[in-house]
């Protein structure tokens, strides 16, 4: 489903202009500039003049700056000229069929521009599945069927091939398998699954939990844009440490945030907060997404059994070619790992891979790395995506499950082999590798600010809870953080990032927009003053 929607925000203006003020009355003046009479023309010439004076008079009103002073006086003189018009509408019928739609007519377009257009959010959306009905495979030249977004049309036009001839990043016989899931699973079990594109793509219903994390929600709506058909958004009025506080994202949508996509967004509120999750944290965690599911799920019609439903937080992002072949592909198992760059403070620190040691096997392990990757990265990998089948079947609608291994929990082990018995492929497989990432994982993310937020904000069983630590709550100690890379317990987890030679270094939409997220992108300069919470990405307002 695409947004329908228009972003619309308050009017704005243009600079004021040179145009000098008598310029608005010359169908008032003669040729020598000296006023005229209005008894002496006739009642159509004034009907004609009169009419024409208002809408030339209103097209330079809009050319001033709003506030200006020849902006305030030329509202007076329109007023005057108003009265002029009532007064003599008096004495002839023929003004009183006109004018007064003329003078509504420019009122009306005062106030217009006087009021912020505001968009309305529904706070009980409803929202019906539809078909991508766009052609993703087509025929090009004399290659059969080519994936468009990742074949180079012109190279395969040219060269006559029966083949597709891939861009850079997209492998398979269509061009259609991006290097992420190409390099970790498919360049090794091509030719065992039977991988085939679909005739209808599948819909995708991407869940997750919001706390404060406003700006990585634009950033999300950004970077999937159409690879996303519906996302359920659940925010509580309390943290998960059981603290009252406002609903950042409902403010924000009734205010017109992201208007051009809330035709596609399931808000769900949460306005209790269960008694257990002050005795266990942990219950909260799983509460919150299970709420999220079945709240969420209830507001979204025709759903079926092949959609999917993808499970993240608020800070892990995953990249659109990933989820295009989750829906343009049939013939992979489920349920699907993404591997993502790991990130923390800033996506210019990245978490360091933990050595190995101990047994000879470990040494190994920790010298033939994985893809020949020779550096200390690590990634996040997590169990995001599956089949509303499978959340139906084995999960029974709790999509907090999604996440949790299913194929090692004896709990589950009936409900798969029935799954299976069905003709349902269960095989965890994973998207993603350090050349070629699945999405973007960056943790704490925020302004000082913020993360002082999400100390406050976590539940009581996250140990060590350092929002319990006063001096790990002030705003310079938390700016030293960022800028040196260390963490709460004073160790350097972290390496830094070349932001100047990583292909996949953040997420392409804030690439594109480096001023509007400098503070996250850029390492701060160690010999500035210390890192300024006003100047940094505002994600906790």
């Amino acid at each position: 489903m695409r947004p329908i929607a228009q972003t619309l925000g308050p009017p704005t203006s243009p600079e004021e202009t040179s145009l000098p003020l008598h310029s608005f009355m010359w169908n008032l003046s003669d040729s020598q500039g000296r006023p005229q009479r209005c008894k002496v023309l006739e009642a159509s010439k004034k009907k004609h003049m009169v009419s024409r004076t208002l809408k030339h008079f209103w097209f330079h009103l809009k050319q001033h700056k709003r506030g200006s002073r020849r902006w305030i006086v030329s509202i007076a003189i329109l007023q005057v000229v108003t009265v002029l018009v009532f007064f003599h509408s008096s004495s002839n019928n023929i003004w009183k069929s006109t004018f007064p739609v003329e003078i509504q007519s420019v009122q009306n377009g005062l106030d217009s521009a006087n009021s912020p257009l505001v968009i309305s959010f529904d706070e009980n959306r409803v929202i019906t599945l539809v078909d991508d009905e766009f052609s993703h495979f087509q025929p090009v030249g004399n290659a059969p069927l080519c994936y468009l977004e990742g074949t180079s049309v012109s190279e395969t036009l040219s060269s006559n091939s029966s083949k597709c001839l891939c861009r850079a990043n997209y492998f398979g016989h269509e061009c259609g398998v991006p290097a992420a899931v190409w390099h970790r699973t498919i360049s090794r079990k091509y030719h065992k699954w039977p991988l085939k594109p679909r005739k209808v793509p599948r819909r995708i219903i991407h869940g997750l939990n919001i706390n404060h994390e406003i700006e990585f929600f634009r950033v999300r709506l950004e970077e999937l844009k159409d690879a996303v058909d519906v996302y359920i958004v659940c925010e509580s009025n309390y943290t998960a440490h059981g603290d009252a506080k406002p609903l950042y994202l409902m403010d924000k949508f009734r205010s017109g945030f992201m208007g051009s996509y809330h035709s596609k967004i399931v808000h769900v509120p949460l306005y209790k907060f269960p008694p257990e999750g002050r005795e266990n944290g942990w219950f909260i965690d799983m509460y919150l997404r299970t709420y999220m599911g079945i709240h969420g799920l209830n507001r979204i019609h025709g759903v079926r059994s092949d959609d999917l439903f993808v499970l993240l937080d608020a800070d892990e992002i995953p990249t659109r070619e990933v989820l295009m072949f989750l829906k343009l592909y049939d013939g992979y198992p489920e349920p699907i790992r993404l591997a993502m760059r790991w990130s923390v403070f800033g996506f210019f620190w990245k978490r360091k891979r933990d050595k190995q040691n101990g047994s000879i096997i470990d040494w190994i392990m920790d010298v033939v790395k994985e893809d020949g990757d020779k550096d200390d990265e690590d990634l996040l990998e997590v169990t995001a995506v599956s089949t509303m089948n499978l959340v139906w079947k084995v999960c029974q609608n709790n999509t907090f499950l999604i996440r949790k291994d299913m194929t090692n929990y004896a709990d589950f082990q009936e409900r798969l082999s029935q799954y299976r018995i069905e003709g349902n492929r269960v095989s965890p497989w994973t998207s993603g590798t350090k050349k070629a990432y699945a999405g973007y994982h960056c943790s704490w993310c925020y302004s000082p600010e913020g993360i002082r937020t999400k100390l406050l904000s976590a539940h009581a069983d996250d140990k060590p809870r350092w929002g319990d630590f006063a001096e790990k709550l002030d705003l310079d100690y938390i700016s030293r953080l960022i800028r040196e890379g260390e963490w709460f317990d004073a160790s350097h987890p972290f390496v830094m990032a070349d932001w100047e030679k990583e292909d996949q270094y953040a997420p392409k939409f804030m690439l594109q927009h480096p001023q509007q997220f400098s503070q996250l992108l850029y390492p701060p300069d160690m010999t500035n003053e210390l890192y300024s919470s006003n100047s940094h990405n505002r994600d906790s307002q």
